[in-house]
């Protein structure tokens, strides 16, 4: 009788012990990972700690559309031999390599302190654009979703659109951009004038990351009649 006991004893303890095993989980914490941070005392300072970090800094002063900025530079290992040297190629690669730094800004111009702890580097944006249409510019993964966003703008008669694409492959062109806008302005449905011109500016000249700048001209509709559909 005792050795019945203890045998189902027994059997109930493997048998708790299996259950615990299959009910516990494993699980990977995630914490996004940014190339710059705000300072904790002033968010209108920057900080970074690589070369990558102090580009995505700038490209964020770009998209806020900011004039001057302060970026400090914290346990930095410089990739040019200077701190200077880095923030002057970081400004050139704004400017000429990302696709709305090359459409957006003029220049970058820019003051290198060092302190005890950080290099502290106050810069000033001069924009060949008004800043507000920064806020218009339009993001899409691909050309291909191109003609989809002006089917619902067309109607609209816009002058310019801008797009940042995000990829852009080698089948991609101005040409192929210029047909989006023929086969979203074919598939209006309701009349609008006709297209006199289309013109497409892609920003930086090449790169699988560019903005397309489409500015478009509309003929003034004959008196008493209405255009719909076709192109120019």
């Amino acid at each position: 009788m005792k050795t019945s006991l203890l045998l189902l004893l027994l059997l109930c303890t493997i048998t708790l012990t299996g259950c615990g095993s299959l009910l516990e989980r494993s699980y990977a914490s995630v914490t996004p990972h940014t190339q710059f941070q705000d300072e904790e005392e002033n968010a209108a300072i920057l900080r970074a700690e690589t070369y990558q970090g102090l580009v995505s800094a700038l490209l964020h002063l770009v998209e806020q559309g900011t004039k001057s900025g302060i970026v400090r530079l914290y346990q930095y290992s410089s990739v040019t031999g200077s701190a200077t040297g880095d923030v002057d190629q970081a400004c050139l690669e704004v400017t000429q390599e990302d696709p709305l730094g090359a459409y957006a800004v003029d220049y970058i111009k820019y003051d290198v302190q060092p302190t005890a702890t950080y290099y502290q580097v106050e810069v000033k944006l001069a924009y060949t654009i008004p800043t507000e249409e920064l806020r218009q510019v339009i993001s899409v993964t691909a050309s291909t979703a191109v003609a989809r966003e002006l089917e619902e703008l067309l109607p609209k008669k816009p002058q310019k659109v801008v797009f940042r694409i995000s990829y852009f492959s080698q089948e991609d062109s101005a040409e192929t951009l210029r047909q989006a806008v023929q086969e979203a302005y074919a598939a209006q449905t309701a009349p609008l004038p006709p297209l006199e011109d289309i013109q497409i500016t892609l920003y930086p000249d090449s790169g699988q990351q560019r903005l397309a700048e489409i500015r478009l001209t509309w003929a003034e509709p004959a008196e008493g009649t209405a255009g719909a559909g076709g192109g120019p």
